[in-house]
């Protein structure tokens, strides 16, 4: 009876152990040398860059076949795109001050509002959803050179992605792709599902929203701030933060409805925030799929985003959002992207943006009002 009892204490405790191993994955194994600030290349990164760009160009190519209209490869689908401002405070901490934070400045923007859905589906499905910030008017020398005088800020309503390596998030890709997504989360033995990356991707894909002008959205991936020990991540957050619901039998297109109503009546704010990198283990560059505790590190509010009442719903406006390329890589040296998801996209953002705009036959131009 004891053996017995033995037994099934021993394969309890080895059955919790498998769940807690299977619950990890995937992680990036951070060296236990590393330094604020400091990146480091994956193995095989430039092949992995390769195949990504080489997979998402053919995904566009089997979806919008010569003659019909290519869209993005990421966020497709724009509820619109709006004027705004972006004002940095007077007052922040000195340690920020670098780059557009240097000053206090108004700039003047372009915002636009997506689904992060490779698919066009009803709004009141759940799905990613992404703000994407153009300054205008910023001087000073550029990381992509397609742009002159702009800085792109990209954000999700998610504070991680699932996955944060760049040959983990093409073996993601891959599975999408083929429409077997749960292969990627549940190939292989139990102790290789990636459980941790599952949870997320369901936590992503149930966010339901109210309005995409009153949520909060973040980075996700680093940024350098000023120098090469500092990097920080951004965030987006209401103003006014309150608590609306989602309609009841809403349209399919609801998202876009409430901005224009929203608009019409009234403007909107966010605060822009940076949230600087503590301990590099903890908080590691090279994983944007683990979390910045805001504990150890509270983001800091740096700017203000006002978006004045306006009528954005036009024909023409809708034809400069669709084309407007939004690229993280528009960025001044004091705030370049860090990390291989962010390598990663330099090459991707690039050519998917080239080819996207010959592919429709329209010239590719930096907006400069």
């Amino acid at each position: 009876m004891r053996k017995k009892i033995g037994y099934i204490i021993f394969g309890s405790f080895l059955f919790l152990l498998l769940l807690y191993r299977v619950g990890q994955g995937p992680r990036v194994k951070i060296p236990k040398d590393i330094k604020p600030g400091e990146e480091f290349i994956f193995p095989g990164e430039e092949k992995t860059t390769e195949d990504t760009l080489a997979l998402l160009i053919s995904s566009l190519k089997e979806k919008y076949p010569q003659g019909s209209e290519t869209k993005r490869d990421a966020h497709p689908f724009a509820h619109g795109c709006v004027k705004a401002s972006f004002t940095v405070y007077p007052s922040i901490p000195e340690e920020f001050k670098f780059g557009i934070f240097n000053s206090s400045k108004s700039y003047p923007a372009w915002i636009r509002f997506s689904n992060g859905s490779i698919t066009k589906k009803p709004d009141q499905e759940g799905d990613i959803r992404g703000m994407g910030i153009k300054l205008l008017e910023v001087d000073g020398p550029k990381l992509a050179t397609d742009e002159k005088r702009t800085q792109d800020f990209l954000l999700i309503n998610h504070p991680v992605l699932p996955a944060g390596a760049p040959d983990e998030y093409l073996a993601l890709f891959k599975a999408a792709f083929v429409k077997r997504p749960m292969s990627y989360f549940f190939g292989g033995m139990p102790w290789d599902w990636k459980l941790t990356a599952l949870k997320e991707a369901i936590s992503i894909r149930r966010k339901k929203i109210p309005d995409v002008l009153e949520i909060r959205y973040w980075s996700t991936t680093p940024y350098r701030l000023g120098n090469d020990s500092t990097a920080v991540k951004y965030s987006a957050k209401p103003c006014e933060i309150k608590n609306q619901e989602v309609p009841q039998n809403p349209a399919e297109d609801y998202l876009r409805r409430t901005m224009i109503s929203h608009l019409k009546e009234k403007s909107a704010c966010f605060e822009f925030m940076l949230q600087k990198q503590g301990n590099p283990i903890s908080m590691p560059i090279e994983d944007p799929a683990v979390h910045w505790n805001e504990n150890d590190s509270p983001f800091v509010p740096v700017a203000k985003i006002e978006i004045p009442i306006q009528e954005f719903a036009t024909p023409e406006q809708d034809r400069f959002c669709e084309n407007l390329s939004l690229n993280p890589w528009h960025s001044l040296p004091e705030h370049r992207p860090l990390g291989g998801i962010n390598r990663v996209r330099k090459i991707a953002y690039e050519s998917i943006a080239k080819y996207r705009h010959e592919q429709n036959g329209i010239k590719q131009v930096e907006p400069i009002e």
